[in-house]
């Protein structure tokens, strides 16, 4: 394996542990910069560190932040670094009530870019942010292609509507409109020097960099998919949200590019959706690279999905040639994503 050289710049990525996060630090760390990640406690990055990041172990640090909606709570991380990629939001489906998503996605955003513009000095290019497709669609608009100038602005007041009854389905997408807006309207009120993004991919599926021991401890887009692997369901559930998906290194990618192209990427958003997914889809996938796993379930084999994982023609579907463009990238399609997963996934049977 060859390393990459340092390149004596350092780049900070909130909420390191996470999926999407740790894919973006190894492809940092692979492009030879220093790693400066964010998590609850030092503890917990031990994984990574002597996992994924091993090979680049000198330039990896890790900085806890208890808590991430506190005043000046990213203070001390931010020192010195030249980008940051603030990743950080909870995605839990099984948190009941608005403030509990909306308080950490707003309050974490707020804090680091007041933590950016106060400490973080001159040397600060960058600032990207991860949103969502959710920050942009609306389900009742059926066929219609969203793009980037598009916002979601049905999920907040229908939270509001149906009060403590409102699902985590309509308490997620509020929780992302209203943290990006905050972004935004951070850049309006305080015209920092640096240069904002954003990236809104949608169900963001692929490999994991760093699988957790265990497969209980897989976030809310891959365990779906084990259980189907596994055999542990044999009623295949609905897509999440939208049905949209992107690859995890495609995500990953996107940040990085904002990142290294502050002059390009300041004041935009950026679409991130490959095509449309299933999980028949996946069921059919799986099925066939693996005939000898009986335990995947069957369904209705080839229904309510594409050939090519690609958009039908009666759904919504998002435009993401501003991302591939920027970021001079194809997408990873479905089924590449889901195999490459289920290989990773192997070492859990």
């Amino acid at each position: 394996m060859t390393i990459a050289p340092g390149n004596n710049k350092t780049v900070l990525v909130t909420g390191i542990n996470g999926y999407i996060a740790s894919r973006i630090g190894y492809d940092l760390l692979e492009k030879g910069y220093t790693l400066r990640g964010t998590s609850r406690s030092q503890h917990s990055t031990d994984a990574l560190i002597k996992g994924a990041y091993k090979e680049h172990s000198e330039r990896v640090q890790m900085v806890a932040v208890p808590d991430i909606t506190k005043p000046g709570a990213f203070d001390e991380a931010v020192k010195g670094v030249t980008s940051i990629l603030h990743t950080a939001s909870p995605l839990n489906y099984q948190l009941k009530a608005l403030e509990e998503f909306v308080g950490p996605a707003v309050n974490g955003t707020v804090r680091i870019l007041e933590s950016a513009t106060k400490n973080a000095g001159p040397q600060l290019k960058s600032i990207v942010l991860t949103s969502s497709v959710a920050a942009v669609s609306d389900p009742s608009k059926k066929p219609y292609a969203f793009t980037e100038a598009d916002w979601n602005t049905w999920a907040e007041p229908k939270c509001k509507e149906l009060g403590e009854k409102a699902p985590p389905s309509i308490l997620y997408p509020a929780s992302k409109v209203a943290a990006e807006r905050a972004f935004w309207k951070f850049r309006g009120d305080h015209n920092p020097s640096f240069a904002m993004a954003a990236v809104n991919p949608a169900e963001v599926v692929g490999p994991p960099i760093q699988p957790p021991l265990f497969p209980s401890g897989l976030n809310e887009t891959l365990k779906p998919i084990w259980d189907i692997f596994s055999g542990a369901t044999q009623t295949l559930p609905p897509a999440i949200g939208s049905a949209g998906y992107i690859d995890v290194r495609d995500v990953s990618a996107m940040h990085i590019w904002c990142a290294e192209n502050p002059t390009e990427s300041a004041n935009q958003r950026y679409l991130m959706a490959e095509g449309r997914y299933t999980y028949q889809a996946v069921a059919d996938i799986l099925r066939k690279a693996y005939p000898d796993r009986k335990l995947i379930p069957v369904g209705e084999p080839g229904s309510g999905y594409t050939p090519d994982y690609s958009w039908p023609e009666d759904s919504m579907t998002f435009v993401s040639s501003k991302a591939k463009k920027a970021a001079g990238r194809t997408f990873i399609k479905y089924d590449q994503s889901i195999l490459e997963t289920a290989k990773v996934f192997e070492k859990y049977l």
